[in-house]
């Protein structure tokens, strides 16, 4: 399988309005069922009298416009239907998210759920002591309640507030102030990982992700001998209510995971056709689509990119995923190229599964995100002298990580680039995006050395230090 894979006080939280560094004015590439390496692309520029709505005020497309800084590192976020959104971040000792001191109980290893008004300011911030175990979520429902998967074999038990819970992996509801609700064990033997966790309208709880042994999700046990993807579906209250494993030759594994506002659930990810000899493995990519009593209604697979998906975000009929590929394929009739043998992708379908347009560019998707504004906005890694649809990023400083966090824009119904933006720094790393209804994205992720994040290099605090970045619609 691939590798699978924080100080003390805070630092600063300071709101920008502006143009993004190293990027240039909206563009566009050539039609929607182009790939990068296809005809010279004609830069052209944006209407600038839509800048007001499409922008936060007047920022240009694309903007750096909101920069938070804490000693903690983002993992993820998520929107509410409020306005709200829910930060989670792994935290040693004690960290400022901007309304005084939360401090992981007893010190050490743990992590944080903040949340914040719609406005930005601290509704609330919780800490919990989790010494080191897998975290994933959170989870948003209509109604604000959350939900964590969390494996934590072979360390000490985890406290939500309801008393320490012994199981090796679970998941855990709370309220929409952080309280405890309820706790479902999930049972087995060997090796488990969720990636995602959503929550339909109805408040219904989603799982996926890969296991190798046995694992049993509340309605009997589930054994394979090899990884093998899976999707586990609970009640609000924790009921299980329906579940599949994907077990294939060499094996696969399901890191994107959406659901769409009647409850139909869209899962991702990559079986795999070949290893390499440091265990990590790269294959084909998956599509699924699931009704939501759990009925399997449509498969659909990529033959041949040798990559993996590492996220799958959807909205309004239109599914996106990311990830890298490292093998030119075909995807909606046309070629997506790998001119560096390693690139990123955004592959889009219909919501009956129908191909639509793809794109491969820079390094490595990380993130990915669609808005009820028809874009996708992407987030990953870039390496100097990568571009994105023709738009050159800047150069990578030298002497520390060989690649930065670059974010992009793209119509959803015809690929055409609107904007893209790189951020030098000799050490960073982006983990998540999210999208409000506004259409602004907030990137969330780690630096620990000087990083451009549209103003001119921000210096972190020893060892890292954690950014909630807002970018301009």
């Amino acid at each position: 399988m691939a590798r699978r894979g924080l100080g003390l006080k805070v630092f600063c939280c300071i709101a920008w309005v502006g143009w993004g560094c190293g990027g240039v004015p909206p563009g566009t590439d050539a039609p929607s069922n182009e790939t990068q390496t296809e005809a010279p692309r004609e830069m052209a520029v944006e209407d600038s009298s839509t800048e007001g709505t499409r922008g936060h005020g007047h920022a240009p497309p694309g903007a750096s416009v909101e920069l938070r800084t804490f000693q903690a590192a983002p993992i993820s976020i998520e929107h509410g239907g409020d306005g709200s959104r829910v930060l989670l971040a792994a935290v040693t000792g004690t960290a400022d998210f901007g309304a005084g001191p939360v401090s992981v109980p007893g010190g050490g290893e743990g992590i944080a759920l903040v949340t914040y008004k719609s406005h930005g300011s601290v509704k609330w911030a919780r800490a919990f002591a989790t010494h080191g175990a897998s975290v994933t979520g959170p989870s948003l429902d209509k109604r604000g309640n959350l939900a964590l998967a969390v494996e934590n074999s072979f360390r000490p038990d985890i406290d939500f507030g309801g008393g320490p819970i012994s199981a090796a992996r679970f998941i855990v509801g709370l309220d929409r102030n952080g309280g405890f609700r309820w706790v479902r064990p999930i049972t087995g033997q060997g090796f488990f990982l969720p990636y995602q966790i959503v929550a339909s309208r109805s408040g219904d709880i989603t799982i996926a992700g890969v296991y190798n042994g046995v694992v049993d999700f509340g309605q009997g046990p589930l054994a394979s001998a090899r990884d093998t993807a899976f999707i586990a579906q609970f009640s609000a209250e924790g009921t299980p209510r329906w579940s599949h494993i994907f077990p294939a030759e060499k094996g696969s594994e399901a890191p994107g995971l959406a659901v769409d506002d009647d409850g139909t659930l869209y899962l991702g990810g990559t079986i795999t056709t070949t290893f390499s000899g440091d265990g990590s493995y790269y294959g084909d990519f998956f599509l699924k689509r699931f009704t939501p009593g759990g009925r399997l209604v449509w498969t659909r697979r990529v033959l041949g990119p040798l990559g993996n998906v590492k996220r799958l975000a959807m909205h309004g009929g239109r599914v996106a995923l990311t990830g890298f590929f490292r093998e030119p394929f075909s995807f909606a009739g046309r070629p997506v190229t790998s001119p560096d043998g390693w690139d990123a992708f955004v592959l889009t379908y219909s919501s009956s599964g129908a191909e639509s347009w793809g794109r491969g560019f820079a390094a490595y998707g990380r993130s990915i995100g669609v808005s009820s504004k028809g874009e996708v906005v992407v987030v990953g890694d870039y390496a100097t002298g990568d571009s994105i649809a023709g738009v050159p990023l800047p150069p990578v400083p030298p002497g520390g990580n060989p690649l930065s966090i670059f974010a992009a824009s793209f119509e959803s119904s015809t690929g055409r680039l609107r904007w893209a933006r790189g951020f030098p720094s000799a050490g960073s790393r982006v983990n998540d995006v999210d999208i409000d209804k506004q259409g602004l994205s907030r990137v969330v992720g780690a630096f620990w050395e000087a990083t451009d994040f549209g103003h001119g290099p921000v210096i972190p605090v020893p060892p890292s230090t954690g950014f909630v970045l807002g970018l301009a619609r």
